[in-house]
């Protein structure tokens, strides 16, 4: 019996596309990876220049195989695309249209979404910026405020505040409030949406709703899922993969692996190289963790005994 072929929807309906319709400017592109609940960002430059620099999270999908790489993409979740400076997002963009997507946008290149970065990234409070104008008047380090991101996953990060003489090398600069902020080149795609205002202690405090790691609390169980949900799924998910907590006993978590990581080769190393480590690190009382998937039953199983 012939097994016919797959074809994609085709959404021209003879009309013409309109291409402007999917361009996000860097920071809507950034705001979009923040808030869509499943994000999918290819970088359409060669694998090299990716490998030198990149969005965390990002696929690296040169153009030259981006079309016959298109059944792969995903149908559920928003596809965001950048590319270098020869209008590879234009013609992936015509491509996924072409083929029945309409969940995508692209911004213009990889350079514009560092070279756009303004004070529309970033909220300071009135009382946030009171603080800060009389901190900075009352320090030898005049020169701004160094706002450090330290990224633990592709959509998660730690974020503090450092009073500066000079910016960090590789760092982005604008002002906000008659206020001098440097923010690192490099951990700029977590800086869109940061908001910096006073704390319940009164302290001044960073944050970024949706990528700030939340601090834990609550029984190990509910530790082990915020971590599960927060700082390790979003990294397996860069790989189409997930894990979720089947139970625990004796202080262990007996998880179960989906996706792309049931039937991996790799498994073992994600778990005690990855998932634990991490997992122990942030949970003290956590004494392992255990993978209890029937990794037989992956869509590409590795294991079959």
């Amino acid at each position: 019996m012939e097994v016919p072929m797959f074809k994609f929807e085709d959404l021209t309906d003879g009309t013409d596309f309109n291409i402007a319709d999917y361009r996000l400017s860097p920071r809507e592109f950034f705001e979009k990876r923040r808030t869509s609940k499943r994000p999918y960002v290819f970088d359409l430059r060669s694998s090299e220049a990716h490998e030198s620099e990149n969005i965390p999270g990002s696929h690296s999908l040169p153009i030259e195989h981006f079309e016959n790489s298109i059944y792969q993409m995903p149908f559920a979740g928003d596809i965001l695309l950048y590319g270098g400076e020869d209008g590879e997002v234009l013609t992936a963009a015509q491509i996924l249209y072409d083929n029945g997507f309409d969940s995508f946008g692209y911004t213009d290149s990889y350079e514009a979404l560092f070279s756009s970065a303004d004070t529309t990234y970033l909220t300071i409070t009135g009382t946030a910026t009171k603080q800060l104008v009389e901190q900075l008047k009352n320090s030898d380090a005049q020169a701004g405020v160094q706002i450090v991101i330290e990224p633990t996953s592709p959509l998660k990060a730690n974020y503090r505040l450092e009073l500066v003489d000079s910016s960090l090398e590789g760092s982005i600069q604008f002002t906000v409030n008659g206020i001098k902020i440097f923010s690192e080149r490099k951990t700029a795609s977590y800086l869109e949406g940061t908001i910096i205002e006073i704390n319940e202690e009164g302290e001044l405090e960073p944050r970024n709703p949706h990528l700030s790691i939340s601090k834990l609390s609550g029984s190990l169980e509910d530790q082990i899922k915020l971590m599960l949900d927060e700082q390790v799924n979003p990294m397996l998910a860069s790989h189409g993969g997930n894990v979720m907590l089947e139970g625990i006993k004796d202080s262990t978590a007996y998880v179960r692996f989906g996706g792309g990581c049931q039937g991996c080769s790799m498994i073992d190393t994600t778990v005690k190289q990855g998932v634990e480590v991490m997992l122990k690190e942030a949970i003290p009382d956590l004494a392992g963790v255990y993978d209890v998937t029937d990794h037989s039953e992956g869509e590409s199983p590795f294991f079959t005994g």
